[in-house]
């Protein structure tokens, strides 16, 4: 019997993987996932085992897959594109061209543009971290969460 497919990739479906790997990504995607369906929020999309994992944006230079989206209940059903931002991740040169791509599919698709951070880091509070950051790549999130 050939056991080469054991690893990860026969666990989870296409499009989870990167979220799926860190813990800490995991579980705070997943309370926003929850969270989002006990409001109302419909065509949920997530980076997660049991979720539709969301459309891969195509950018200019690389493509990138949102961790998170859905519908609201207003009456526009104004969209919502997140990302989950670890401490890790909040300083990460490497995100940039992720979040410039987000930002720019939330202004064409005229969709919030939402962040998660969690509450407490070992190195301090990470939500003024990452605004100040934004605010010199001249990026505007219309939310900043921290759980």
């Amino acid at each position: 019997m050939d056991n080469t497919n054991t690893g990860k990739e026969a666990l989870f479906s296409p499009g989870c993987e990167p979220v799926v790997d860190d813990e800490e990504r995991r579980r705070l995607l997943w309370l926003m996932a929850e969270y989002f369906r006990t409001i109302g929020c419909t065509d949920l999309k997530a980076r997660l085992p049991g979720f539709m994992p969301p459309p891969i944006l195509s950018g200019t230079i690389e493509d990138h897959r949102p961790d998170f989206t859905c519908r609201q209940s207003d009456s526009a059903r104004t969209p919502i594109i997140l990302e989950i931002v670890t401490p890790g991740m909040v300083e990460d040169p490497t995100t940039e061209n992720r979040w410039s791509l987000l930002s720019s599919a939330a202004k064409l698709y005229n969709a919030e543009l939402h962040f998660v951070v969690p509450k407490w880091a070992p190195r301090g509070a990470v939500d003024p971290v990452l605004k100040r950051r934004l605010a010199r790549m001249e990026l505007t999130a219309n939310r900043v969460w921290t759980v």
